[in-house]
């Protein structure tokens, strides 16, 4: 440390100071100006060391070192690290701080710089709040002060952490948005940032991906698309916003859309109005280790804001995610079959297999398990075949849920008690039919029992068999009324799913979108027989039996089919 001492006997030493200034969180009141980057808090610490600076002439500013929402619990800041670099090359023999919290707030490694490193270089330390100067401290100072400040700041930290996270978890009850950036598609209420709304932009982008998805492209075509179409990813699209957005699935310096970008924009419910936090916690308050959370322990609320996609559109595309999908050589779109064809025999998926002969070219699907030579048996049947009974069995189905809308509209506004419909359940009446059936038998038994018609062990016999035959059937009664109460739960004849068929239109051709939205699945069975799956049909049966029971007079009945 030569070079700061003067040649007047080395009595007088010339200090070259580093101010150091730090402040824990992203700064609230920071103005709008593109240019200024320091919060008015490190404006303050800087005014208010500088001002001390003046009084002291042997003391010459060499630079100041600004960490601005870094944490104090440990010392892995970038201009501390600086600073540390300068003090060891030997261009400072000084450091300034507002306060000994601004140092840090790590108990043992906040004295371990006071009391050990900086001493062993030299390096006078200055907290000017705290009236602690390390060239005038006493050794009482040293030894109780400075631990005693540090332990306080120490369990400040702690206890700051416990009550943050506390509110925190409250604030996920109550439905509001905790995080320091919002998914894509969304942004923060300017007059409350708890609350999120629509990026108008950014969520018509989420649409059209939403849409691509359903429309068959695989993930990493809408990213191919999106790039193309010079569309800015997420993580690129918040800093032109003017966010201090960083991403730990970046890899490149200008962020690009990405297969896994796209998915995880499928996958997120946030889309559809629900907010899913509280997933991931850090281990304790002095670590930045971030552990997952089981599922069982999130916060998840429905309905917290605006939904951008459908929760039909979510589910479909939930469920194509998972469906094992090909796409064409020649094509960006999946094939509009794949991921829906199964074999009626050994349930696996078919096959899609293509012949060409010269120019002619002919598709076809066959079983999954007879194609790998493992049993069961082709149910060959061809594309061309299949495509015609589905796209005849939709528009038969449409026509036949738009007739079932029609009759709703004429008794929805009646009184209709869920008791009456339970009573005349045709299904639940049957059952209550056989349920009693099953009780004159167990009743007969003692008779024949008595008679001697039968032993005791068939007696015992017997009896347990109807017992349970009749424990079977109340439980499928009670299953029966439960689905007519979700009806009813739900909104007498909520029309949502209806207007998925609906909304479909006469339709003269077949696309995937179409396809997805309204088919669950299609089984094949030999002699080109195939049962189709509609999406909806628990609620599709359940609605037929109780527009049954309804007091709909002949007329009305006869008029809509």
């Amino acid at each position: 440390m030569d070079n700061f001492l003067t040649k007047n006997n080395n009595s007088y030493i010339s200090y070259m100071a580093a101010v150091y200034l730090r402040l824990s969180k992203e700064d609230e009141d920071l103005r709008e100006v593109k240019d200024k980057k320091e919060s008015n808090s490190i404006a303050n610490q800087k005014a208010l060391i500088l001002k001390t600076l003046e009084s002291m002439p042997d003391v010459t500013l060499y630079d100041i070192y600004i960490d601005d929402g870094f944490t104090g619990l440990n010392f892995e800041r970038p201009n501390f690290q600086r600073m540390c670099k300068d003090i060891y090359n030997g261009r400072v023999n000084m450091v300034i701080v507002k306060d000994l919290s601004r140092l840090g707030r790590d108990y043992i490694d906040s004295g371990r710089y006071v009391k050990k490193i900086f001493p062993s270089y030299h390096v006078r330390f200055l907290s000017v709040l705290d009236h602690f100067d390390s060239l005038t401290a006493t050794q009482s100072d040293v030894n109780l002060l400075i631990p005693v400040k540090n332990f306080v700041n120490d369990n400040y930290s702690r206890d700051i952490s416990g009550k943050v996270r506390s509110h925190q978890e409250v604030m996920r009850e109550n439905g509001l948005y905790v995080g320091s950036h919002v998914a894509y598609g969304y942004k923060k209420l300017e007059t409350d940032r708890n609350r999120i709304i629509p990026d108008e932009y950014a969520a018509d982008i989420v649409r059209k991906i939403f849409d691509w998805k359903l429309k068959g492209l695989s993930s990493a075509s809408i990213a191919d698309k999106l790039n193309g179409l010079g569309v800015a990813a997420p993580s690129e699209y918040k800093r032109q916003l003017g966010g201090n957005y960083k991403s730990g699935f970046q890899k490149n310096r200008k962020a690009k859309w990405s297969a896994v970008t796209i998915n995880r924009i499928l996958k997120n419910k946030i889309y559809i109005g629900v907010l899913e936090q509280g997933k991931r916690e850090k281990v304790n308050y002095k670590l930045n280790k971030v552990v997952e959370k089981p599922e069982t322990e999130w916060a998840v609320k429905e309905n917290t804001h605006e939904a951008i996609i459908s929760r039909a559109d979510f589910e479909n595309v939930a469920k194509l995610l998972n469906l094992d999908t090909r796409k064409s050589p020649e094509e960006e779109t999946l094939f509009m079959l794949s991921g829906l064809m199964f074999c009626g025999e050994c349930g696996r998926s078919m096959v899609r297999r293509c012949n060409r002969y010269k120019d002619k070219q002919s598709v076809y699907y066959i079983c999954a398990t007879y194609n790998k030579g493992k049993g069961c048996s082709r149910h060959s049947i061809a594309q061309s075949v299949i495509e015609d009974i589905l796209l005849d069995a939709i528009k038969r189905h449409i026509e036949h849920v738009a007739r079932l809308d029609e009759l709703l509209n004429t008794i929805r506004d009646r009184e209709v008690n869920y008791d009456d419909i339970v009573a005349n359940d045709r299904e639940i009446l049957a059952k209550y039919k056989e349920l009693n059936q099953c009780k004159k038998v167990e009743m007969s038994l003692h008779r024949d029992l008595a008679a001697g018609i039968i032993s005791i062990k068939e007696y015992e016999q017997f009896k347990n068999n109807f017992a349970h035959k009749s424990a079977e059937i109340e439980e499928t009664i009670r299953k029966l009324q439960q689905e007519i109460e979700t009806v009813f739960k739900e909104g007498l004849f909520a029309d949502q799913w209806i207007d998925t068929f609906t909304k479909t239109g006469n339709i003269t051709s077949l696309d995937r979108s179409i396809v997805l939205s309204l088919v669950e699945k299609i089984t094949v069975y030999e002699e080109n027989r195939i049962e189709i799956t509609f999406k909806y049909q628990d609620e599709y049966e359940t609605l037929c039996r109780i527009i049954e029971t309804l007091p709909v007079s002949s007329k009305e009945v006869g008029s809509n089919g």
